[in-house]
């Protein structure tokens, strides 16, 4: 006897029964809701959560969907559309990147920002970004189409939020708009130490970190020859965040990702967690609504089209209707 019996994914009632195979793959029919459905996948979607979350690894990994296509089509026998495959990376990022707000770093008193040039749209952008020191932790990110000093204290106001405390020292290149930017949210309490990016120094106070992180975020956007807009250029920086904290792998930090070696509890380990139904909001089953309204409506004006048509052959009287009854029928 089955003790778990299997729930609908939309309905969540146990009132399943096998419906078949297509393709080696078991379907189910739900009585209660009449959806078909197979296991394992989320709500209006075939695919398995496993493949999906392999394709979301491949992409931020650094392959490019062409790449990630042959690759499903040689793993699962599966074949899917570079538009598909992207779909999945724009929906479940913006999943993941929602899921990251809720996290509350633990960061140490020293952080570095820096910025680097992306290529948008045909144009230059500027990238900016705010990491710490210590845990490699990412704590704000930008897009921005000038270098001011309005730039550089929205980035330590971002960062300054995520982290919840203000810094002890910010290291910085030579960049001059830093100056005020920093001391514009951070007052004199924050030390700002400029420094050349590859310099070195008794206490390592370089901005080589952060560049080596550029580095491995040009990788990623190389790959994908440029954002054509803005909008797509931050769903993907902000997803490849989300992927640099969360799930990539830190040689300086035990290879282990950030976030887990802070020895905090995470939102999700990899991709599997975030493609996980606890983590995607379910679509709820609503029964078709019966359209009584509709069928009114459409009964009266026969009704009234029928009374219509005998007013006018004046096979019908309609009666006048007076103070002390009713009067003789007007023809």
């Amino acid at each position: 006897m089955n003790t778990n019996p299997i729930s609908c994914k939309y309905c969540q009632l146990p009132s399943v029964i096998r419906f078949g195979k297509y393709k080696n793959t078991q379907y189910y029919f739900c009585k209660h809701c009449r959806r078909k459905f197979v296991l394992d996948t989320l709500p209006r979607m075939k695919t398995p959560t496993k493949i999906i979350a392999s394709a979301l690894g491949q992409y931020y990994g650094g392959m490019s969907l062409d790449a990630i296509q042959r690759q499903l089509q040689q793993d699962y026998n599966l074949s899917m559309s570079e538009v598909g495959i992207y779909k999945w990376v724009a929906r479940f990022s913006k999943q993941a990147i929602k899921e990251a707000k809720t996290f509350q770093p633990k960061v140490s008193d020293e952080w570095i920002a820096d910025e680097t040039v992306l290529r948008v749209g045909g144009r230059n952008v500027w990238f900016w970004d705010c990491i710490d020191k210590k845990t490699r932790f990412l704590l704000a990110s930008r897009l921005s189409n000038t270098r001011t000093t309005n730039d550089a204290e929205i980035l330590m106001q971002q960062a300054y939020e995520r982290a919840g405390k203000a810094p002890r020292k910010i290291l910085t290149d030579k960049l001059a708009v830093y100056l005020d930017g920093i001391e514009r949210v951070f007052g004199a309490d924050t030390k700002h130490i400029q420094t050349s990016p590859f310099g070195s120094g008794e206490d390592d106070e370089n901005t080589s970190i952060l560049e080596r992180f550029h580095g491995t975020l040009k990788d990623r956007t190389n790959i994908i020859r440029g954002f054509k807009s803005m909008t797509t250029a931050k769903l993907i920086t902000d997803g490849w965040l989300v992927h640099y904290n969360f799930f990539k792998e830190h040689s300086a930090l035990g290879d282990i990702p950030p976030a887990q070696n802070m020895g905090i509890s995470v939102p999700f380990r990899d991709w599997n967690d975030v493609l996980k139904p606890t983590q995607i909001q379910e679509i709820k089953f609503k029964p078709k609504p019966i359209t009584v309204e509709k069928d009114i409506k459409s009964k009266s004006y026969t009704k009234h089209r029928h009374i219509k048509t005998l007013k006018r052959s004046r096979k019908f009287s309609f009666p006048t209707v007076t103070m002390t009854g009713v009067s003789k029928s007007r023809v």
